[in-house]
């Protein structure tokens, strides 16, 4: 049988999005952010554990975040599809730039309690909600087909070089000047991608079906190719624009249109069998993985590294080390395995190393371990990404990407609440047990040919 994926890996240079405005200015907006998020990360569990010294409270405080976050995500993903993405990130950028600065200012204060971190992380959980899938949903509108590998590529890199740097340097820097300082740099890297994102320029719609239904807004590609942008399976809808004489529709009904969205998209994803058995996989792998890598790192640090935040940064540091030579991986080769091989496979590894975090003495063979944990999330990411950006229908795709992103972010709560608890119990357990499930599951899908099929 032949086991490698029908996705192209070498339609374009990796520089080639980049000659795009629109693109760059989202990359250049976007990167900043994520440096900010990066002192975000470490800071929120580390004032926490501060505050606390529990697991239990830290798993706690994650599930605030991904509550909200999971159930309105996919309310966020039609709505994306049916407004300006682009808007969307801007209205939700400045309010999590003024989330960040009033706790900024808090901890600066010493007046921060542990209901503050729970209402932020609520506040934070539900922006992120309608910006998630946003974020997602934008790419395919900035540039042709035959170029989102290569973005894909290029953001993940981005992220992951970011992931590299960053977490180390705010580690430095909270040990440095105090918690406090990281929360204000998020805030200020908010304002600067706002900005970024309010200099994509628009210009009249050319061709509404290779656009998200009723969406707003058309981006400028013509800074480096003629070609109309989208996928080819979009080109099959046209977007249906109401007559001016139509009646506006009341809330209920609006509402009605929301769901009757969401629904789509929903069944959509149910109706494609390689995407839904993709979906549940990633579902089941993500409970077993998400919780305890996150919850754990931060309790490995308290527990076995004298609660060092240097240590910390170091370690998610790795994991961007890992992660830049994963998303760079599909661009260097000429073929990829099938999707569902290259699935379990990656998984496998990330199974492995997650039992051999419950034993390892020391901080740089669990960086090391760590790094080969997020080579092999990113890796898949970029692959998964952009295969499900090319076989879904362009005026679904924010409903799709946002289903896409349950997988893992609406499974988080509950893998964070289980990580917490079993956590304040024992780290050998926590990662012993995780990863050993990981292993059995992963021998159990390995066994079904339909999973190994998938393309």
């Amino acid at each position: 049988m032949e086991n490698s994926s029908n996705l192209k890996t070498e339609q374009t240079s990796i520089w080639q999005p980049l000659k795009i405005r629109n693109f760059r200015l989202l990359f250049i907006g976007e990167g900043v952010s994520l440096l900010g998020d990066q002192f975000y990360l470490v800071a929120l569990p580390w004032l926490t554990l501060q505050i606390t010294g529990s697991p239990l409270s830290l798993g706690g405080v994650l599930t605030a975040v991904a509550v909200p976050r999971a159930i309105l995500m996919l309310i966020g993903g039609a709505l994306s599809d049916r407004f300006s993405p682009r808007l969307i990130m801007i209205v939700t950028n400045v309010l999590r730039a003024g989330l960040t600065a009033i706790l900024a200012l808090l901890v600066m204060l010493q007046a921060t309690e542990l209901w503050h971190l729970y209402l932020l992380a609520i506040s934070f959980g539900i922006v992120e909600g309608f910006f998630s899938p946003a974020a997602e949903t934008i790419v395919p509108t900035l540039v042709p087909e035959k170029q989102l590998i290569a973005s894909n590529v290029l953001g993940q890199s981005a992220m992951q070089l970011i992931s590299l740097i960053g977490p180390a340097l705010a580690g430095v820097l909270i040990a440095a000047m105090g918690v406090g300082i990281a929360f204000a740099i998020d805030a200020a890297s908010f304002v600067v991608s706002t900005l970024a994102l309010l200099l994509i320029r628009i210009k009249p719609i050319a061709e509404p079906s290779r656009l998200p239904a009723g969406s707003l807004e058309q981006s400028d590609t013509t800074d480096a190719s003629s070609e109309p942008i989208g996928c080819p399976a979009c080109a099959a809808r046209a977007s249906t624009q109401p007559s001016p004489e139509e009646a506006e529709p009341t809330f209920g009904g609006k509402m009605k249109t929301l769901m009757a969205g969401i629904s789509e998209g929903l069944n959509y994803c149910w109706n494609n069998r390689s995407l839904r058995a993709v979906l549940i996989v990633l579902t089941l792998l993500n409970l077993l993985f998400v919780g305890p890598l996150q919850v754990g790192i931060n309790a490995l640090t308290y527990d076995r590294f004298s609660a060092d935040p240097t240590a910390l940064g170091i370690m998610i540091s790795a994991w961007g080390a890992g992660g830049l030579m994963g998303t760079l991986t599909p661009q260097w080769l000429s073929r990829l395995p099938r999707l569902g091989i290259l699935m379990l496979s990656l998984a496998s590894i990330q199974a492995v190393g997650m039992m051999l975090l419950s034993v390892i003495p020391t901080v740089a063979i669990v960086s090391l371990v760590i790094a080969i944990l997020g080579w092999c999330s990113s890796f898949f990411i970029v692959v998964a990404t952009s295969w499900i950006q090319t076989i879904t229908p362009l005026e679904i795709l924010g409903r799709v990407m946002s289903v896409a992103m349950l997988s893992s972010l609406g499974i988080a709560p509950l893998s964070y609440a289980l990580a917490g608890v079993v956590a304040d119990a024992s780290l050998l357990l926590l990662f012993g047990g995780a990863g050993g499930t990981m292993l059995v599951l992963i021998g159990l899908l390995a066994l079904k040919p339909s999973i190994r099929a998938i393309d």
